[in-house]
């Protein structure tokens, strides 16, 4: 057995899960069609720019979002799973 099943997720109970969780959350809730400004998203979440990049790489490494031209958002995987099991309502 692996010892991390989530690869690039952070382990429970740490800030950067938190982080990561948070993020995940605000990309699939009411997405804008052209994604998120990751220095948008830091403010939004209050966290600082390389704790808003760290968690949105890990979440990219995941398959849980995606970049495009500078921007963040939901993959279709969790655009899948919000539909079926909707995470921020």
């Amino acid at each position: 057995m692996h010892d991390n099943p989530r690869p690039g997720i952070a382990p429970p109970g740490t800030p950067a899960h938190e982080h990561q969780r948070r993020l995940v959350l605000e990309l699939a809730a009411e997405p804008p069609p052209e994604g998120d400004c990751p220095a948008e998203l830091a403010a939004v979440l209050g966290l600082a720019p390389h704790a808003l990049e760290a968690a949105a790489d890990a979440l990219v490494a995941a398959g849980l979002a995606e970049r495009r031209a500078g921007r963040l958002r939901a993959s279709p995987q969790t655009l899948v799973l919000d539909a079926l099991w909707p995470l921020g309502r």
